[in-house]
């Protein structure tokens, strides 16, 4: 995994205090694109394998991570479950009240300790109101400026993997001693 260092001190202080980590699934864990399978199957998208070992590990290691999507599909209930992730924030159309949701069945983390994942004009607000925005490289421009940290790789492509290495590079606790390269289901 290539190592990624935080461009300023004040990112190194915002991913080492990191205690949450929420994520959006359409053009974040995809890149945006979706394909009509046909009924019963419906919409279905394509997800970064190294992406989900990626939230594997890092959810080993102890820091929370939990989806924040308006994606509804099958697909993203399947992929979200298959992650172990629980799927109870999949389809929210107020993602601001389904985070507070989410930093209270966490044990009411600070929002200065949350750092929230995404691309869509939807998580503009979102970053305003977490401790770190990170937007990914390809994000829509309201994203990208709302951010506190743009990503080098676009949505689907690695992207959780880099935060996953700024993470470690940044020496948040949560993720300290914990290196673990064993391959679960992903």
């Amino acid at each position: 995994m290539p190592s990624f260092e935080a461009r300023t001190e004040d990112q190194r202080v915002r991913l080492a205090s990191i205690e949450l980590l929420t994520f959006d699934i359409d053009g974040t864990l995809t890149d945006a694109t979706t394909w009509w399978a046909g009924e019963p199957v419906g919409w279905v998208q394509r997800y970064s394998v190294r992406d989900g070992e990626a939230l594997l590990r890092i959810a080993r290691a102890g820091l929370p991570v939990v989806p924040l999507s308006r994606n509804k599909t099958a697909s993203a209930r399947r992929r979200i479950e298959h992650l172990g992730c629980a799927p109870d924030w999949l389809g929210v159309t107020d993602k601001i009240g389904a985070l507070e949701q989410i930093r209270e069945r966490h044990g009411a983390v600070a929002a200065q300790h949350v750092l929230h994942v995404g691309d869509g004009l939807d998580d503009a607000p979102v970053f305003g109101q977490v401790g770190l925005g990170v937007a990914v490289a390809d994000a829509h421009p309201e994203a990208l400026r709302a951010a506190h940290l743009v990503l080098e790789a676009v949505g689907g492509a690695r992207a959780i993997e880099e935060l996953e290495a700024r993470l470690r590079g940044a020496n948040n606790p949560r993720l300290l001693g914990n290196r673990e390269t064993k391959r679960g289901p992903t």
